[in-house]
């Protein structure tokens, strides 16, 4: 099978390059070359030129997220790599002289822009307004418009947080405070949260080029924030428990740092957004890939 896939230099697109390429011949694109049949090229810059060979599918990973805009410019990064990234990426596949079969494209359970909510599923609307959520939300809607009108199978991934052996962001920030211990609980942390792993839906690629649709995935266990806590502080060996801190002190120190965000324009480690994720419960719904796509993913916590 013939696969071509974008963004395969980052966290999860290194995953699903290393899984499919056991198997397949892969051409990657982007602006890191990761092996010979590499595309190098700068989606948010330009339109790559694609060598004209017959795709079976493509795997679309490339963007911008991990990070919360403090600035005009920021925020215009994420219309730039994400939204201008895509329409340069379809623009590309147009002058394929045989159209892929499949289209697979990565996206995130953010668009929803929920900040609280149970086992959702992926009928619920789109209301994202923050600037990653709603970028994502036009990346869909150009991938959507461009497969219908193509005829072409497409696939729409709506993804949590996203795990592996070596967490990066936020989770990588957790794993560094308990190990250096200095993290603190924020209340009794029983707020639960969807999270999966890299390597399952890596695994879930070729077959969901099969059917198509868009599918929330989640490992389906949905720990609860203390059982992530305790399971990071094991892996780094920490025996001491770990300290909690009052949610009302909390909720009102990340005031101050909502006030620090706008006065310099960084982000401080506890504001509004920190606090809600890790006081309300947001938990996703993968039933439909259950159904559909025989999906049956492995615990997070397990990696741990």
């Amino acid at each position: 099978m013939n696969i071509l896939l974008t963004g395969a230099s980052g966290f999860l697109g290194s995953r699903i390059y290393r899984t499919l390429a056991l198997e397949h011949t892969i051409t990657t694109l982007g602006r890191t070359p990761i092996h010979s049949r590499h595309i190098r090229c700068n989606l948010a810059e330009q339109v790559p030129l694609l060598p004209n060979e017959s795709y079976d599918i493509i795997v679309n990973v490339a963007g911008k997220a991990h990070s919360v805009p403090r600035t005009a410019l920021e925020r215009a990064d994420y219309q730039r790599i994400n939204v201008q990234g895509t329409v340069h990426f379809l623009t590309a596949l147009e002058y394929l002289s045989i159209l892929p079969k499949s289209l697979v494209h990565i996206s995130t359970v953010l668009v929803y822009g929920c900040s609280m909510g149970e086992l959702l599923p992926e009928t619920t609307p789109l209301q994202a307004t923050d600037a990653y959520g709603f970028s994502k939300i036009e990346a869909e809607m150009l991938m959507c418009e461009w497969a219908e009108r193509k005829g072409i199978r497409l696939s729409i991934l709506r993804l949590p947080l996203i795990v592996a052996e070596q967490p990066k962001g936020n989770l990588a920030a957790m794993l560094k405070a308990i190990r250096h211990g200095y993290y603190i609980r924020i209340g009794t942390g029983l707020a639960r949260r969807s999270m999966v792993r890299a390597d399952d839906v890596a695994d879930v690629i070729t077959r969901v080029a099969e059917v198509g649709g868009i599918y929330n995935l989640t490992d389906g266990c949905h720990p609860t924030i203390c059982e992530l806590e305790n399971a990071l502080a094991r892996y780094t060996g920490r025996s001491r428990p770990i300290p909690s801190m009052p949610v009302p002190f909390t909720k009102a120190l990340a005031r101050v740092g909502d006030g620090i965000n706008s006065l310099v324009c960084r982000r401080f480690p506890l504001d509004s957004i920190a606090f809600q994720k890790l006081t309300n419960t947001l938990t996703f719904s993968d039933d439909l890939a259950r159904q559909k796509l025989e999906w049956n993913p492995r615990p997070v916590l397990d990696l741990f």
